[in-house]
């Protein structure tokens, strides 16, 4: 049985690479991930705050990871796909996941420290991002909804930043008691 699924797999992946060669690589759909990715790290690395790199950055890394994540399950369980791909190998290097996700994340963490405003903050970020965002990706057929919709995403949205912020700042605050 693990044999057939092992074959089933490398031919999966066989085709897939094939596809993203010939048909998505250098596509506009593609270049459209790349330029997207590309304004967003910049915005990032224009906007840190430069006090506070190390923090920020960790930030940056917490939330890549949890939007990671999270694009895996959703992956896997079919909730969404993305019909062009920045890099063919993983589902983490995509147009929704690779910087957009992680940039606003990061900089809502850095602007709104407190819970309170950042709390409100995320529930404005979230909707931004879900309901004008993601339909807009949608429209340009980078991303596709299959078992999902806008408000699942919502509340997807709000828990990763509410998961980064206490990871974040449950480090910081152990590293400022050492």
């Amino acid at each position: 049985m693990y044999s057939q699924i092992d074959k089933m797999g490398s031919k999966y992946h066989s085709l897939q690479t094939d596809i993203w060669l010939h048909h998505d690589l250098f596509s506009a759909g593609w270049l459209s991930i790349v330029i997207i990715n590309i304004v967003f790290l910049i915005l990032f690395i224009l906007l840190i705050d430069r006090y506070r790199t190390l923090l920020i950055s960790f930030a940056f890394m917490v939330s890549f990871l949890s939007v990671g994540i999270a694009n895996e399950i959703g992956s896997y369980f079919d909730f969404w796909s993305y019909p062009h791909q920045f890099l063919v190998f993983t589902h983490r290097f995509n147009a929704v996941d690779f910087s957009v996700m992680p940039v606003i994340m990061t900089l809502t963490y850095q602007y709104f420290s407190k819970w309170k405003p950042y709390f409100v903050a995320t529930v404005i970020m979230s909707a931004i991002i879900c309901f004008i965002g993601v339909p807009i990706f949608v429209i340009l057929r980078l991303y596709k909804l299959e078992n999902w919709n806008y408000f699942y995403s919502f509340l997807v949205t709000l828990l990763m930043f509410v998961i980064m912020k206490m990871i974040v700042d449950f480090v910081n605050n152990r590293s400022k008691k050492q």
